[in-house]
C-alpha cells in the first residue's frame, strides 16, 4: 500500500528549485491545521469514521462524536453546534486561528466540551479539497497519525455527502478552486478566505517580492509565507507545488545540563545518547534544544584524570549505560558531553517566542566560538 499524508504537506523553499514567477503568495498562519469534511461525518462516533485516528482513544471515558472538523493528524476539534453551523457543505482544508493569539487558540480548541471563546475563532481557508484524492487508498504512517486508507472509503463518504454542494475534481488546479472558493465563502461568517497574492512572472522579480512580504509579514508577527502553484493539483503528500518560506531569528544560551535521548516507534537511535541540551538563556527562561548529529549527541562520563584511559573508557561506557536505563532525563553531573560542556555558550535559530518569551521551534545552529 503506498505511502501518504492526511492532507497536503509544503516542503521549504529552496531557489535553486522552485521557480516561482506566476505563483501565489499568502501568510503563512500560526494556527490549529484543520480539516472540514463538509460535515458529512457530523454527528456519527469516531470510531465508525474511515479516516479519524482511533489508536489513543481508550483514554476517552465516553466514545467521541465527530463534528466533521478534524485536525491534521485526524483527531475530532470539538467546536459548538452554532459555529459548525455557519459551514458550507464543502471540504475545505484551512486552519483555526485567533491573530496574534495562538496560546489562546490551543486552549480554546483542545476542549473537549466547547465553552466561550469559540466567538473569537474563525476558519481560515487556503484551498477545497478533492475527496477522490483526500480518500486515495494508502498507508499513513508518522509519530502522530497511523492509518490505512482503504478503497471503501470513498463510498461512505458518498453515501453521507447528501447536503455536499461542491466537491472539486482530482484533476482541478489550485487557481480554480480558488476561483470557486471566492464565490462559496463570500459572506460567510466563520469561514474566511485567505488572501492570495500573485506573483510576477519574472522569477527574479518574485523571489524579491517574496523576500520583501516576509520581512513585513514577520515584522508585524506573521510566521511566514506559503507559495502555490498555479495550475497545482491537490496531494496528500508532501509537494513542491506548495512551498514553505519562514524568517529564522537566532539568539544565544548557556549548557547548564542534558536531557537523555529515548527510543521511538519509528527507530529513534538517540536511546544511550543525548536527546537534548538544557540552555539557560539570557533572560533567564531554561530551554531544551535539538537538532544535533548523532557525533554531536555521545555522551561521556568524567575521567579521573589520575587513572590510566582504561578509567577513562570505563566512565563512557557507564554514561552510556546510565542514559539508555534513563531515558527522557536530565542527567546527573558526573555525565558531560564534552563538544558542550557546561558553561559553554551555543546559538540556536527559532522562530518566535511564547507569551512567556521562550523561543518556539528551536534548533541549534554553531557553538559560540565557532564562526
Amino acid at each position: 500500500m503506498p505511502k501518504r499524508e492526511f492532507l497536503q504537506l509544503a516542503h521549504n523553499f529552496n531557489p535553486k528549485k522552485h521557480g516561482i514567477g506566476g505563483w501565489f503568495m499568502s501568510e503563512k498562519l500560526d494556527g490549529q491545521r484543520c480539516f472540514w469534511d463538509g460535515g458529512v461525518s457530523r454527528g456519527l462516533k469516531k470510531s465508525a469514521v474511515p479516516w479519524a485516528n482511533n489508536l489513543k482513544d481508550e483514554r476517552y471515558k465516553t466514545a467521541q462524536i465527530a463534528t466533521g472538523l478534524w485536525s491534521r493528524y485526524g483527531n475530532v476539534v470539538h467546536a459548538p453546534d452554532w459555529w459548525l453551523d455557519e459551514l458550507p457543505g464543502i471540504p475545505l482544508d484551512g486552519e483555526l486561528y485567533i491573530p496574534g493569539h495562538r496560546q489562546d487558540l490551543m486552549k480554546i480548541i483542545k476542549d473537549l466540551r466547547p465553552g466561550t471563546g469559540w466567538d473569537r475563532v474563525q476558519y481560515y481557508v487556503f484551498d477545497a479539497i478533492p475527496i477522490e484524492t483526500l480518500l486515495e487508498p494508502g498507508k499513513i504512517n508518522n509519530t502522530n497519525f497511523k492509518k490505512q486508507i482503504v478503497g471503501m472509503s470513498l463510498a461512505w463518504y458518498m453515501l453521507h455527502a447528501q447536503n455536499i454542494t461542491w466537491i472539486p475534481k482530482p484533476d482541478t488546479g489550485f487557481q480554480s478552486r480558488l476561483s470557486r472558493l471566492k464565490k462559496e465563502l463570500e459572506g460567510n461568517k466563520v469561514a474566511k478566505l485567505v488572501m492570495q497574492l500573485r506573483l510576477p512572472m519574472q522569477t527574479d522579480t518574485a523571489i524579491q517580492m517574496v523576500e520583501d512580504n516576509i520581512e513585513e509579514t514577520v515584522a508585524k508577527g506573521g510566521e511566514g509565507l506559503i507559495l502555490r502553484a498555479p495550475n497545482a493539483l491537490y496531494e496528500c503528500n508532501r509537494t513542491h507545488a506548495m512551498v514553505k518560506m519562514k524568517k529564522l531569528d537566532d539568539a544565544e544560551g548557556t549548557v547548564v545540563g542534558y536531557i537523555t535521548g529515548r527510543k521511538t516507534d519509528l527507530g529513534s537511535k538517540l536511546l544511550g545518547m543525548m536527546g537534548a541540551l538544557i540552555l539557560r538563556l539570557d533572560d533567564g527562561n531554561r530551554l531544551e534544544l535539538s537538532g544535533f548529529t548523532d557525533e554531536e549527541r555521545q555522551f561521556m562520563g568524567v575521567p579521573n584524570k589520575t587513572k590510566a584511559d582504561i578509567r577513562k573508557t570505563m566512565n563512557n561506557m557507564c554514561a552510556k549505560e546510565w542514559a539508555t536505563e534513563h531515558p527522557e532525563t536530565e542527567c546527573p553531573d558526573w555525565i558531560t558531553n564534552w563538544n558542550f560542556p557546561r558553561g559553554s555558550r551555543v546559538t540556536f535559530r527559532y522562530r518566535g517566542k511564547t507569551k512567556d518569551g521562550v523561543p518556539q521551534e528551536a534548533r541549534y545552529w554553531r557553538r559560540r566560538d565557532v564562526e
